[in-house]
């Protein structure tokens, strides 16, 4: 499977997209943009918007929100660092420890 992950790959006028990892940092990260006819089949298209006249065959296509709290390797691949209570917030556990009270919070990853 190429991986084209966090980039955006030139594409031609009628190419077929074979088993490509196109995934994208941000939801509804557009690519393909000016390129028609392109057909995606067995791709990651995690995060990716295609040209509307694309065809998408067997492909996972889904638009996901990533924390940076489960991924802090993608900062540098221009991920947004989150703030310790960000969105991505899934549960909260206060814990006390020789009396002083701490928050530990679990992180997951939003479907958009």
């Amino acid at each position: 499977m190429p991986n084209a992950r966090f980039t955006q790959p030139e594409f031609t006028n009628g190419q077929t997209v074979d088993g490509w990892n196109l995934t994208q940092l941000q939801p509804h990260t557009a690519i393909g943009e000016g390129v028609s006819g392109l057909i995606f089949r067995n791709c990651n298209l995690l995060n990716c918007d295609v040209p509307a006249d694309a065809v998408v065959e067997s492909c996972l296509h889904v638009h996901k929100s990533f924390c940076s709290h489960l991924h802090p390797d993608w900062v540098a691949h221009g991920l947004p660092e989150c703030v310790e209570n960000c969105e991505h917030v899934a549960d909260t556990d206060e814990i006390t420890i020789d009396g002083e009270t701490v928050t530990i919070n679990t992180y997951a990853d939003e479907v958009v």
